[in-house]
């Protein structure tokens, strides 16, 4: 296929055009990019490479079908970007073209799996991921929700507003749940205080330059961290699992669980983990004292 340049700018340019767009897509886009750029290809030509690409292990990793079809998405999307900025974009016989090498690539198909089949973390798997990923931003995130068993766009929608008073050594926050509904969580001060001191929210107590973050993007970033961390990508929600689990290991009762879940169907929960009663200051989890079967270590 013939080059598809921009009349005013060459393709390098036009790469860093493409990553430079702020979307939901910023961070794969990057990876699509230096796929292109390594191999000297054409943005669409090298299309059904990357798809090929993505398809094998690297560094000894597998991506998820679901993070390969993302993956693909924020390709695509640029690929189409760049065709309407090239020298050809007034032509139908190109954009043709064009659809069909994007069209010829198929996203994967993903069954859906019960929670049971997500697998949770395991106490010692959440501390090496909270310990070990560099990403201060999205080390706290991650000990956010692992500890609390909050929704990722809860954790993003609390608002300094909705901290309450300490209580010994614990702040209470109102998280706003599905539909609205308001529930009250447990959260050490202490940890806390180190979120209020990185984010520096005004409004949000999670906030990137004024703005409250894009819950797409952080879901992405963990996905990133976990994969380099512990060889298979992770998403907020199993982190919302991790934390159920753990609690029922430790012996909670399921309807405990479930009202710190924000569960309106308690009997949901019990059908997601086993049967085992959870006080609400009980509520954070604090991993630096417990074994890897949810139990208090001898410290």
């Amino acid at each position: 296929m013939e080059n598809h340049e921009s009349p005013k700018r060459g393709n390098d340019a036009l790469l860093k055009e493409l990553e430079s767009i702020r979307d939901v897509y910023q961070l794969d886009v990057k990876q699509f990019v230096a796929f292109i750029r390594e191999r000297k290809l054409h943005i669409v030509d090298g299309f059904k490479q990357y798809a090929q690409w993505l398809e094998k292990k690297h560094e000894g990793k597998r991506y998820s079908p679901s993070t390969i079809n993302r993956k693909l998405s924020a390709a695509r999307n640029r690929v189409r970007y760049a065709f309407k900025h090239s020298a050809h974009a007034d032509s139908l016989k190109r954009k043709y073209q064009v659809e069909d090498i994007l069209k010829s690539v198929k996203l994967k198909k993903i069954k859906p799996l019960s929670a049971t089949a997500r697998k949770v973390l395991g106490v010692d798997e959440a501390r090496k991921l909270v310990g070990q990923t560099k990403d201060r931003t999205i080390r706290l995130m991650v000990t956010f929700l692992v500890r609390t068993g909050v929704r990722v766009s809860e954790m993003l929608g609390v608002k300094i507003a909705d901290l309450g008073t300490k209580k010994g050594g614990l702040v209470h926050v109102v998280i706003r749940g599905t539909g609205g509904k308001e529930r009250v969580i447990s959260i050490k001060k202490n940890f806390l205080d180190q979120v209020k001191a990185h984010f520096s929210g005004k409004v949000y107590l999670f906030e990137h330059h004024d703005r409250p973050y894009s819950r797409i993007s952080v879901t992405n970033r963990i996905k990133h961290e976990s994969l380099k961390i512990l060889g298979r990508e992770v998403s907020a929600q199993q982190l919302r699992h991790t934390w159920a689990a753990i609690q029922i290991k430790k012996g909670r009762g399921v309807h405990a669980v479930a009202a710190v879940l924000g569960r309106a169907d308690p009997g949901q929960s019990a059908r997601i983990y086993p049967d085992a009663a959870l006080r609400p200051e009980e509520s954070f989890l604090d991993l630096d004292k417990m074994n890897d079967d949810g139990g208090k270590t001898g410290a």
